[in-house]
């Protein structure tokens, strides 16, 4: 009965800090469409990443289908995930400016939207920006 009880422990702390290390890891998926298939570098949580997403497009309907939509250079969305919280870019790609524009969201664990940024930056330039940080909006050289 005693050896039943360690070996129970011991298997609830392993679950534990697994849990844990799952909870503060960081996950990063992009989804692009110009032209080409979807391109997503990390589907591990890829329904909660799309109710996230639709939270964000019900709250501003203007980011709904976001790939799809009409754009010289195509659309992207990135997406990052950390402790709980999701970040959104929602990014115009330029033709001779790796990114044109994009508006930035944090969603949290219960669901609520917030616009975290734009960018560019109105006192910074687009020179040397490769992409945008989606927790911040801000470029990334």
């Amino acid at each position: 009965m005693l050896r039943t009880n360690i070996i129970i422990i011991g298997v609830v702390a392993l679950v534990l800090v697994a849990v844990g290390f799952g909870c503060s890891s960081t996950t990063t998926q992009t989804s692009t469409k110009t032209g080409s298939p979807e391109v997503i570098t990390d589907d591990a949580q890829p329904d909660l990443v799309a109710l996230r997403r639709n939270a964000i497009e019900t709250a501003y309907p203007q980011f709904k289908d976001f790939e799809n939509q009409k754009s010289f250079a195509g659309q992207s969305v990135k997406s990052e995930v950390d402790d709980g919280d999701y970040y959104f870019a929602y990014m115009v790609l330029g033709s001779g400016l790796p990114i044109a524009q994009a508006t930035c969201f944090r969603v949290d664990r219960v669901g609520r939207v917030f616009e975290t940024g734009v960018f560019p930056d109105p006192v910074d330039s687009y020179a040397g920006y490769r992409d945008v940080n989606p927790r911040n909006c801000r470029g990334i050289k």
